[in-house]
């Protein structure tokens, strides 16, 4: 009897301790994946916002792109939501600070941003009350698009507008496909090719001419000797021009005094 009695006390002992092992395993496991540190100190951090658009406790605290904390709590209160966090170092606001709830992504999840300010700044009075900005409603804004959007295309269906009536007068159309047959016509009947092929012909015939100094402008562009009588008559036509210049003083006294008797 007494024998059956250590057994079955043998047994509850065996029991409870593997009881205690795994409870105890769940426990690290649990701060292990949660990133959490029990025994390390935390500064808290309560901010107030009027709304928080879903966040949730659990949720990170970021500031300059890394994690510096989780909300533990939320509070209801008169003049909004008080937000309890823990942070891992302690933060200096300055005046220009500014405390955000951002979308972490558009699935879903959120996260508290916050920005210390201009560091040049005056710091926050230690008594002053931190307020967070009231975020956007991502869901009223695409709703707010998506109104426009029906509205736009409703517009278009009904044929208001230039973009309107592009989409519902055939006019446009028929038009462009007016000149895409008589281009076709064009081309099959050859002959805006042979007016091209033809006027393509001349204008290298007549560069050939001016290459070779044929005509006149081949002379003009090839002849030297034109040119250079063309300077030399400017030279002259300049040295008369100057000599007039100098000797009209004197045929302009000459006349005046024999006009006078």
């Amino acid at each position: 009897m007494r024998r059956n009695r250590m057994r079955e006390l043998s047994m509850e002992v065996l029991v409870g301790t593997f009881m205690f092992v795994a409870l105890l395993s769940l426990c690290v496991f649990t701060i292990v994946l949660s990133r959490e540190n029990v025994f390390k100190q935390t500064y808290p951090f309560e901010v107030v916002f009027t709304d928080v658009m879903g966040l949730r406790d659990g949720d990170n605290v970021m500031m300059r792109g890394m994690v510096v904390g989780k909300v533990k709590s939320m509070i209801l209160q008169s003049d909004g939501v008080r937000v309890v966090a823990a942070l891992q170092r302690p933060i200096n606001l300055k005046k220009d600070y500014a405390i955000d709830v951002v979308f972490s992504s558009v699935l879903g999840g959120r996260y508290m941003q916050i920005s210390e300010g201009n560091p040049t700044l005056e710091p926050l009075a230690p008594d002053a009350a931190v307020k967070g900005r009231t975020p956007n409603d991502v869901m009223a804004l695409v709703s707010s698009v998506a109104a426009d959007l029906k509205d736009i295309t409703g517009k278009i269906k009904s044929g208001q507008g230039t973009l309107g009536k592009l989409v519902n007068d055939d006019t446009l159309y028929n038009d462009a496909r007016d000149v895409v047959n008589e281009l076709k016509a064009a081309v099959k009947d050859r002959g805006l090719i042979r007016n091209a092929e033809s006027t393509m012909a001349n204008l290298n015939e007549i560069t050939e001419k001016i290459n070779h100094g044929e005509g006149t402008l081949g002379l003009l562009v090839n002849d030297e000797s034109l040119y250079l009588e063309v300077k030399q008559m400017i030279g002259d036509i300049r040295a008369t021009v100057d000599e007039m210049r100098e000797t009209s003083p004197i045929v302009t006294f000459s006349s005046i005094f024999f006009g006078a008797f």
